[in-house]
């Protein structure tokens, strides 16, 4: 069975020349775009409306493919694979998180959190605890049987991230997390994505809010449907996954060596 955990080797994001058109006669929306991103990298992919940003979104989740060139997510090509391996992908693989939250109204905080693993064959009773303890994770354990519209809108922001990482997937996708949050709420998201990240998930964020990127450590800057930036804080080369396994690695060599 497929699960969330990637092979170390490979890149959680791999795009090599890749584009994306539309229409006839076609409109380009993506044109040649190469990216990596390691596993346990924060990468902010920043733009204003028009740039590409959705459509890199779509790409990089399998929500669309590429009329061009090559894409690989979490070590697998998805160009060469089916509708129903790329569902399996995303529901082992890859957490999701909206601007709109897009949870269901009549639904508790848990049960809503626990859709997020309806598609890995896991028995009802396996889902519901991890959705409490996804919960849990994000802060929440205390509002597990409120219904959204008892909710704040950190709150329900909070229950989607909570849905995303129930599965422990090696990529979340963050689009626009903030965009409907008042400042506060806001600051409160961002915190849960980059702890998220310190315990080794690779959290993609996708803003035109440019004062956001600058408080994540990678920020990959699009515009025209182009590559036009790609900007590393000092000593953020890779994230804290690939620098545990680095760490790891000459640990290992010492020991051998002594």
């Amino acid at each position: 069975m497929m699960n969330g955990h990637t092979d170390a080797a490979a890149p959680v994001v791999y795009l090599n020349e890749v584009s994306r058109e539309y229409g006839s006669p076609p409109t380009v929306a993506l044109a040649s775009v190469s990216l990596t991103i390691e596993q346990g990298e924060m990468v902010a992919i920043v733009g204003p409306s028009g740039s590409g940003k959705s459509t890199l979104l779509n790409l990089i989740g399998t929500l669309d493919r590429a009329s061009s060139g090559t894409v690989q997510i979490a070590g697998r090509d998805v160009g060469s694979m089916s509708d129903a391996a790329l569902s399996a992908l995303r529901a082992f693989s890859i957490g999701f998180v909206f601007q709109q939250y897009h949870l269901a109204d009549g639904v508790s905080a848990v049960d809503n959190v626990a859709t997020g693993l309806l598609y890995t064959g896991m028995p009802a009773r396996e889902r519901r605890a991890r959705a409490e303890r996804a919960l849990e994770r994000v802060g929440l354990a205390a509002r597990a049987r409120h219904k959204p519209r008892e909710l704040s809108g950190g709150e329900r922001q909070r229950v989607a991230i909570a849905r995303a990482v129930v599965g422990e997937p090696s990529l979340v996708l963050a689009d626009e997390p903030t965009g409907a949050l008042d400042t506060k709420s806001g600051d409160g998201v961002m915190n849960i994505l980059r702890e998220l990240n310190l315990a080794g998930t690779t959290v993609v964020v996708i803003t035109h809010d440019r004062e956001l990127a600058e408080g994540i450590p990678r920020r990959v800057s699009l515009l025209d449907g182009a590559i036009v930036g790609d900007e590393r804080d000092a000593g953020s080369e890779c994230g804290p996954a690939a620098e545990l396994a680095t760490a790891g690695s000459r640990a290992g060599e010492a020991g051998r060596n002594e």
